[in-house]
């Protein structure tokens, strides 16, 4: 139990920063900003592996993170939005993944993240860091005043459009992955017919946190049913 709690607080640490980033940045700069964002993400590998390392992944720690992940993006680019206007192309992006999300799990199939949902995590978390740091490249001490110049000579749309393109293309690849996923022929199966009922350790006369607990915090439940494709029927378990 107690390494389950210490890879769910890395994950929270990841949501303290998505709320304390904004005053941080209005406050000390776009430095700070980029080092909170900078930690904020490798929080996200380093749950990821001790998880994994420990055997304590869970269908809880599973959304946790992926809800941790999403909240951190937004904040980001809503502040980059401040700084350049094409940081709204990857917010409404990451918007439209969740969304598709959504759908995906309303129609009971699987959305664990795939390859490249995996990868966009430090493509941002790249884009993000320097994006903060060229916006406040003139406060950064080792940096040699000609480069400074030069920075400061480029115009601010082309700099950050360059800087955010890698966001973007990899926000719209996983998009369309995750759309395309659903048109998979196994998911267009799903699709029409009844799902199957999933094998549910529901404890007849425990209190409803007992049954929580043996699905949503129960490793081995994970292992066993983490690429099912019906996991909406866990809600409705839980409820009985």
């Amino acid at each position: 139990m107690l390494k389950l709690i210490i890879v769910n607080v890395l994950t929270f640490i990841r949501i303290i920063g998505t709320l304390i980033i904004v005053p941080i940045y209005q406050t000390y700069g776009g430095i700070a900003a980029a080092i909170i964002s900078l930690v904020c993400y490798a929080t996200d590998s380093i749950d990821g592996i001790l998880a994994r390392h420990w055997h304590v992944s869970t269908f809880f720690g599973a959304i946790f993170d992926g809800a941790a992940d999403k909240m951190l993006t937004i904040a980001n680019f809503i502040l980059l939005y401040l700084i350049t206007p094409y940081a709204l192309i990857p917010i409404i992006f990451e918007l439209s993944v969740v969304v598709v999300q959504y759908y995906k799990y309303r129609k009971n199939l699987n959305i664990k993240s795939n390859i490249i949902g995996k990868s966009k995590v430090w493509i941002l978390a790249i884009t993000v860091v320097l994006a903060f740091f060229m916006s406040d490249i003139n406060n950064i001490s080792f940096i040699s005043k000609s480069f400074k110049n030069n920075i400061n000579m480029v115009s601010k749309d082309n700099l950050y459009f360059c800087l955010l393109l890698p966001a973007i293309i990899i926000e719209a690849l996983t998009l369309i992955s995750y759309v395309l996923e659903i048109f998979a022929p196994q998911n267009i199966q799903i699709l029409y017919k009844k799902p199957q009922e999933l094998e549910v350790k529901v404890m007849k006369n425990k209190s409803k946190w007992a049954n929580i607990k043996s699905i949503w915090l129960d490793p081995e439940y994970y292992q066993k049913h983490k690429n099912d494709s019906n996991l909406r029927n866990l809600t409705k378990v839980v409820k009985k």
